[in-house]
């Protein structure tokens, strides 16, 4: 089995080339599915054990990833950390609400308080879920110990700045994204898919808006 995020996940099929629509309503020409590589368990672990491996020698009690797709990373890299460091790391997850925050649920925030978190996202467009969990740890008294990515897919627009701290990723594969009104693939009338990604919201949501502007 590899040990290149980028290479394992081409092996599962993970990252496809067209026109999508990513969670933060931005259009790309590649996108990274998640639900490629989530039903082979041997590989997700392996993913898991890329990010333990990584922080094994740095004290971290908890980790946390924003749902749904960061729930099976955290337990896996929490579960091999735990493994490195003989003791048990814990695993937890934020749930987005009507309002599009990510936030600590089922008694999570009395959990993480006081403790080493290290947070974990599958791939952004934006950073904006992964900010908005790096600070719902935070406001319940949680220590962020470092954030990683499984894929930075746009350093130019995921930085520093854009997340607000600080990350590492365990691997990088560029692929761009564009504003709706701005993108060269619709200009181009490469059809959207709408089999992955938010595709089909979006196209919905143009017939919804052409019909209300009859």
């Amino acid at each position: 089995m590899t040990n290149n995020i980028v290479d394992l996940l081409k092996e599962v099929g993970a990252i496809l080339t067209g026109h999508f629509v990513g969670t933060s309503g931005r259009h790309m020409d590649t996108y990274i599915t998640k639900d490629a590589l989530f039903p082979h368990t041997e590989m997700v672990s392996e993913v898991g054990r890329m990010f333990a491996e990584k922080y094994k020698d740095v004290p971290i009690d908890a980790v946390v990833a924003p749902a749904v797709g960061g729930v099976i990373l955290s337990t896996w890299t929490a579960y091999h950390l735990s493994k490195f460091k003989g003791k048990e790391v814990l695993s937890m997850f934020t749930e987005k609400t009507e309002n599009n925050d990510q936030v600590l649920k089922r008694g999570y925030d009395k959990v993480v308080n006081g403790k080493n978190i290290l947070v974990i996202e599958d791939t952004v467009t934006t950073g904006g879920s992964v900010k908005k969990t790096i600070d719902s740890v935070k406001k319940a008294g949680g220590k962020i110990v470092d954030l990683c990515l499984m894929v930075n897919r746009d350093p130019d627009l995921v930085n520093e700045n854009s997340v607000g701290m600080k990350f590492s990723a365990l691997g990088e594969y560029r692929a761009y994204s564009y504003d709706p009104d701005k993108c060269p693939l619709c200009e181009r009338k490469i059809p959207i898919n709408t089999e992955v990604g938010h595709g089909k919201k979006f196209l919905e949501s143009l017939k919804n808006t052409s019909q209300a502007a009859k």
